[in-house]
């Protein structure tokens, strides 16, 4: 995609909010994918004059499963599809290699606009966050909720569907949590439109903060999820305890991460989730992941085989040549945990918030929960296997949280 069409596209969605990423680990409604694929492929204009092939496979991805891609996932992976196209005959005058290799992670974008409405569309239920259980009362005191502040009022119910993100008290004064928490349309959003609340286990518990500053680290990349790490100042201290932060490399052992985010069955929980998990090698995490992308690229190809007329082992031929030039999704800055069988995972509503390990001492954090990846035809990025959950790697920014918050 040549510069005027990326362009092109960032005026289309800055002109038109309804098909702008609402702006981790993270996913939409099928009706809102529905009506976003349907823009997009109409006011692309590189999609209107590129030739009838790509066109129709770009459509066909956009409505082959019942929850598709984001418009973030359909951006940054039409550049692969390309690629096979090309390798199967088709004509494509511009597809480039820094174009595919740079493919976002399924990240929610902008949770502060779209999980509260999430949240509020779902009913409770009594299920767990994905093998998850309830947390007991007051277990996780440095747990913090961040919340939409124009959705709530008076009545702490209102805090149910404000919820959006996690996040760790590190400091009285000082909650950390994750850069795609605090960004909406690439810029970090106004300390007055979240709220802190801090000291709940359900969230019609709790004390209300407001926020004084956000701050996002410089180096986030909203495309890869590097650097996925930010801070709010609260205006006033909040009195609760704290949680140690790690300044050492952790690279396995047993680890737990908490939220109020989307559970296995569908619904989100009102009272706090805990879930343990395991650190496993970066390797893993990349290696299962550009499994899933491949196995995705293996199903759109072979959707319209019949209909163009091109055979299973060019298909075949197509994907393995693309898989084999995929780059690592992770980077050194993120930490891959989870189980193999992705029976236990963080998910939609958990960014932001801890990955601890419990020791003699107490808690002490790791990573923040960021980004998760799972297959196209999936109704939410976690909990799949080989594919485990991506955290910011804490240790990696110790210097820089000392920096602006002096602990």
């Amino acid at each position: 995609m040549g510069r005027q069409d990326a362009k092109n596209v960032e005026i289309m969605m800055a002109e038109n909010p309804a098909s702008t990423p609402p702006a981790a680990h993270c996913r939409r409604s099928p009706l809102r994918r529905a009506q976003e694929a349907s823009h997009i492929a109409a006011n692309i204009p590189i999609l209107r004059k590129t030739n009838c092939f790509l066109s129709v496979i770009f459509r066909a991805w956009m409505t082959w499963v019942r929850i598709g891609p984001s418009q973030e996932d359909i951006l940054n992976r039409f550049a692969a599809i390309s690629a096979a196209a090309f390798l199967l005959g088709a004509t494509v005058p511009f597809a480039t290699n820094a174009g595919a290799t740079d493919a976002a992670p399924r990240a929610q974008a902008a949770p502060i606009s779209r999980v509260p409405a999430t949240r509020a569309a779902a009913e409770d239920g009594d299920g767990r966050i994905f093998n998850g259980r309830e947390a007991a009362k007051g277990a996780y005191p440095f747990q913090v909720a961040l919340l939409a502040t124009n959705t709530l009022d008076d009545d702490p119910q209102s805090q149910f569907d404000a919820q959006f993100c996690g996040g760790s008290l590190i400091a009285p004064g000082w909650v950390l949590t994750a850069a795609h928490c605090l960004v909406e349309s690439g810029a970090a959003i106004p300390p007055q439109v979240v709220t802190a609340l801090v000291g709940a286990t359900a969230l019609d518990e709790g004390t209300r903060h407001a926020v004084a500053e956000v701050i996002v680290h410089p180096g986030y990349n909203e495309t890869t999820l590097d650097n996925d790490i930010g801070l709010l100042r609260l205006a006033e201290t909040a009195d609760a305890p704290v949680i140690r932060m790690t300044d050492a490399q952790v690279e396995s052992g047993p680890v737990t991460v908490i939220g109020w985010g989307l559970m296995e069955n569908g619904y989100f929980p009102t009272s706090l989730m805990e879930v343990e998990v395991e650190i496993a090698a970066n390797d893993a995490c990349n290696s299962g992941i550009k499994e899933i992308y491949a196995r995705d690229l293996d199903m759109i190809l072979n959707a319209y085989a019949g209909r163009m007329r091109y055979s299973s082992e060019g298909v075949s031929s197509a994907t393995r040549e693309i898989a084999a030039t995929m780059r690592d999704p992770l980077t050194d800055n993120m930490i891959c945990a989870g189980l193999a069988d992705g029976a236990r995972d963080a998910c939609n509503g958990d960014s932001g918030g801890p990955l601890f390990a419990v020791g003699d001492d107490g808690p002490m954090q790791i990573g923040i929960v960021s980004w998760g990846e799972g297959p196209m035809d999936a109704s939410a990025a976690c909990g799949h296997a080989n594919a485990y959950g991506v955290y910011t790697r804490l240790a990696n920014y110790r210097d820089w949280i000392t920096e602006k918050t002096g602990n």
